[in-house]
């Protein structure tokens, strides 16, 4: 892949990130759009991981409001602003991880600090509310990304290990 096509598709990401957390409801049709468009243009084999992965952060972010970590602004729950997020992210990790060659053991530091930062800056928005004591809650979900992105990334990394013996 052209390095420039990586950093547009990757800053773009980022852009689309950041539009969904400043603006949730007032861009959910947007963010239901597009997250659709980018599972659309996903190969057809990897679109059912990629429904996996978005399947596993919504349970992941449901169990953080269930234990009471925290709260999704204007919502008792995960609102769909968030559901949208979490296809569009499924959808450009699957891609991202196909085109760049991180190992496993790389993707865990990468959850422990990423995942963290993204909710903290989701928190900085105004996007969520944490209740419970901030060093209890970065911790747990620097151990959950720790976990989750290796666990989503399984179906790429045993991809690539089985073409490299053929």
């Amino acid at each position: 892949m052209k390095p420039l096509r990586f950093w547009l598709l990757t800053l773009g990401f980022d852009a689309w990130w950041t539009l969904a957390v400043w603006g949730r409801e007032r861009v959910i049709l947007l963010l239901l759009i597009s997250s659709f468009l980018m599972m659309a243009l996903t190969p057809s084999q990897r679109r059912l991981w990629v429904a996996l992965a978005c399947m596993l952060g919504i349970m992941m972010d449901s169990l953080w409001c269930i234990l009471g970590l925290f709260e999704f602004a204007n919502s008792p729950g995960l609102p769909p602003w968030m559901m949208a997020l979490w296809l569009g992210f499924s959808a450009w990790w699957l891609w991202l991880l196909g085109n760049v060659r991180l190992t496993w053991y790389w993707l865990v530091p990468l959850g422990a600090v990423s995942g963290p930062l993204a909710y903290y800056i989701g928190m900085r928005l105004g996007a969520m509310n944490l209740l419970a004591t901030p060093s209890y809650v970065w911790l747990l979900l620097a151990v959950g990304w720790a976990i989750f992105l290796p666990l989503i990334s399984l179906p790429i990394l045993l991809n690539r290990n089985t073409r490299r013996r053929t």
